[in-house]
């Protein structure tokens, strides 16, 4: 069997810290974050994470180049992909009911 690829769409505030516990409890499973904002993905690549969260770190730190890649480059990651998460902005509804 093949090692299988989740990618997340948004290294955010949901998406980086939920598929990060993905990759440190899923070993076998290969977690690409991916997001436009290099300046984004620079920092999920160094030691000054862009979201605080208790233990985050640690988690970061034991997946990270494991089983654990953050990138730039969509396309690929899409290619790549077993299920793809999408953790993107979720726009404020302007009108109608529940505005």
């Amino acid at each position: 069997m093949s090692q299988k690829t989740v990618v997340c769409l948004g290294a955010g505030y949901v998406g980086g810290p939920t598929c990060a516990v993905i990759a440190l409890n899923c070993p076998n499973v290969k977690v690409i974050i991916c997001d436009l904002n290099q300046a984004r993905i620079d920092a999920w690549n160094s030691d000054n994470l862009p979201i605080y969260e208790p233990g985050l770190d640690e988690v970061v730190k034991k997946a990270r180049g494991r089983n654990l890649f953050f990138s730039t480059d969509i396309n690929s990651a899409i290619q790549e992909a077993d299920l793809i998460f999408v953790s993107v902005n979720t726009p404020t509804k302007k009108r109608g009911e529940g505005a």
